[in-house]
């Protein structure tokens, strides 16, 4: 009798367990990559690149063929997909700080990582972080039980420090503690990691949020795959290698989950985290956008318009894509719903994709906006209004009389080659004041034809007395007396940039004139860390050499600290007569305390000097 009630507790057990097994809730990955071109798959049209597991990956679930980012920069992107919600709304609009104690997105934002948490999920981010560098705005102050990687935008893949900004400083954690794996090839340690805590937990629920930090520069694939590639020129090469040791990664990863017996119960999804870089640290380039115009940092589709996949065995069916229009804040909401998760902040903006996934219905989206740097961009069903867009892909030309705002029609023309604008205006009204309903548009954004002005500096001489950054000169000092005002881009070659440094110059007007009013052009983006300057400061000479005293004009913050803006800083004085003039304009030297980037050098931006 004992023994067959030992053997019927045993069965019972084994069917309690077997029920349990079944119904236990998926797990779930997100693998991020970094600055993964839109094509660079060969599912999604690369025919140079060897990535057989992304491609496995694809064919065992579905295939977004009009995914989209909320930014084309890595950090908001980042915390678009963890909340929800768009990058403005998350509080990161543009890049956070690579360097400790410095905050990123608000800490009291929820993360999918606490929704998951508070559902008992257990928690992991492996890899690349870079959206906040405090204990609060660190993983584990983000909703995550376990972490492992670097909290900046990028390292040395084998001695993890962060080299582009001086000071070179190390930068690895664990479980919020500095680590040490001198040496390590860092994704072989993020593997490690993974199949570990796959290992680990395979037996209750968990979330892992697995951002790889590849492709994205320094370019240091391993050396099996550089050797695979020899045969393309640079930067492709090392750029190919790289995606193919992310292939390889993604491979190990789906084994680890075969080998546990979980991979049917396991949601996988993959997506870059925007397009690919054109960065002078990445060589100029590397990665492939197909089709589609713009990279990284452009919010024409090669900036924006990313691979993604889901995978989940057990309730998606294979083979299957979608050319319906999605995007990365969708993903939370739609792993809660195949989580059976109901309850979801208000704040979200996602809507989950699991009808598009498995009816294949129409996209969740009508109308979609985005916003950043200077850029703006509207969709709504085909039609897509960039405002003051920029394109660094060198796919074309933008004039900055006439394309300053751009229309396209993506069903018709994905390249966003022709600017339409001209001959859709009710179109381009209809979307800008769409644009205008968004909670964070403001009028100021809506762009304006570049201003003629005539002035008595036009064409005079002018001495630049300090240099301004050497990727800023703009078209040389004289730029700065030539009549024309600069677009919504520092980079356009009609601003001249300084890094904490004050811009001096002196004006010869060829011989003595009656002047009271000096005008100066200055920027306000504090997105590119760029503040208006602290004081506009002038004084007059006949000689050149003898400086009336100066008189000084401070410069009010704008109200919305945080918003775009161009200001016209004016001076007025009685009646001068002098042949030269000399203006300095000082810069904050840092960013201010309410910037996310408080302490570090801040840029100062100028255009039209204008005196009358």
């Amino acid at each position: 009798m004992l023994q067959r009630l030992l053997i019927a507790l045993c069965l019972l057990g084994l069917y309690t367990g077997s029920v349990t097994a079944q119904n236990k809730r998926p797990n779930v990955i997100i693998v991020l990559t970094d600055d993964q071109g839109s094509i660079d798959m060969n599912c999604y049209g690369a025919t140079d690149l060897y990535t057989p597991n992304m491609d496995a990956l694809a064919e065992s679930g579905v295939q977004f063929n009009q995914f989209y980012v909320a930014a084309p920069v890595c950090s908001p992107s980042r915390a678009s997909m963890l909340t929800g919600q768009n990058p403005h709304k998350a509080g990161l609009p543009g890049n956070a700080s690579s360097q400790e104690g410095h905050e990123g997105m608000p800490a009291e934002k929820i993360t999918i990582a606490e929704i998951m948490k508070e559902e008992g999920y257990k928690t992991a981010h492996i890899g690349k972080w870079h959206i906040g560098y405090t204990p609060e705005t660190m993983p584990l102050g983000q909703g995550f039980d376990y972490s492992f990687g670097h909290m900046g935008g990028c390292i040395d893949n084998y001695s993890h420090f962060f080299y582009w900004n001086g000071p070179n400083r190390h930068d690895l954690w664990e479980n919020g503690q500095e680590v040490w794996h001198d040496g390590a090839y860092f994704g072989d340690l993020m593997a490690e990691k993974a199949d570990r805590y796959i290992k680990e937990h395979k037996d209750q629920p968990f979330f892992m949020y697995y951002a790889i930090n590849m492709p994205h520069y320094p370019l240091q694939p391993k050396g099996k795959w550089r050797d695979y590639y020899q045969h393309l020129e640079m930067p492709r090469r090392d750029y190919a290698a790289f995606v193919s040791t992310i292939d390889e990664y993604i491979g190990q990863l789906i084994s680890t989950l075969e080998e546990e017996g979980i991979r049917d119960n396991t949601i996988v999804i993959l997506q870059s985290d925007h397009g690919h870089s054109n960065e002078t640290r990445t060589f100029g380039g590397g990665g492939n956008a197909g089709p589609y115009r713009g990279s990284k940092f452009s919010l024409f589709e090669g900036g924006i318009r990313v691979p993604a996949i889901i995978s989940y065995p057990d309730k998606i069916k294979p083979g299957q894509q979608r050319q319906q229009m999605a995007f990365n804040i969708d993903w939370l909401p739609t792993v809660a719903d195949y989580c059976d998760i109901s309850s979801l902040p208000d704040a979200i903006e996602g809507l989950s994709l699991r009808k598009v996934i498995e009816k294949n219905s129409a996209s969740e989206h009508e109308q979609f906006i985005w916003k950043s740097g200077g850029s703006w961009a509207i969709r709504k069903g085909d039609w897509k209004l960039l405002g003051y867009p920029q394109d660094n892909s060198g796919k074309g030309t933008l004039n900055p009389d006439e394309d300053f705002l751009f229309l396209s029609n993506i069903k018709t023309d994905h390249s966003e080659m022709k600017n339409l604008a001209s001959q859709y205006p009710q179109k381009v009204k209809e979307l800008t004041a769409d644009y205008l309903q968004w909670a964070f548009a403001s009028p100021d954004d809506i762009p304006q034809k570049r201003a003629t002005i005539h002035h008595k500096a036009v064409g005079k001489q002018i001495e630049l007395l300090t240099s301004p950054h050497a990727k800023y000169k703009a078209n040389g000092a004289s730029t700065l007396i030539d009549g024309k005002t600069g677009s919504h881009f520092y980079n356009d070659g009609a601003w001249l940039g300084y890094e904490k440094s004050d811009a001096e110059l002196v004006i010869d007007f060829g011989e003595s004139i009656v002047l009271n009013e000096i005008k100066l052009n200055a920027m306000h983006n504090p997105e590119a860390w760029i503040f208006l300057p602290q004081e506009l400061e002038v004084s007059w000479s006949n000689d050149n050499k003898t400086f009336s005293a100066p008189i000084k004009k401070r410069v009010a913050e704008p109200k919305q600290k945080n918003n775009y803006s161009q200001q016209q800083i004016v001076i007025q004085q009685e009646d001068v007569h002098a042949r030269y003039l000399r203006i300095t304009v000082k810069n904050i030297g840092v960013c201010p305390d309410w910037h996310k980037g408080k302490g570090h050098p801040s840029w100062l931006f100028i255009d039209e000097v204008i005196i009358n």
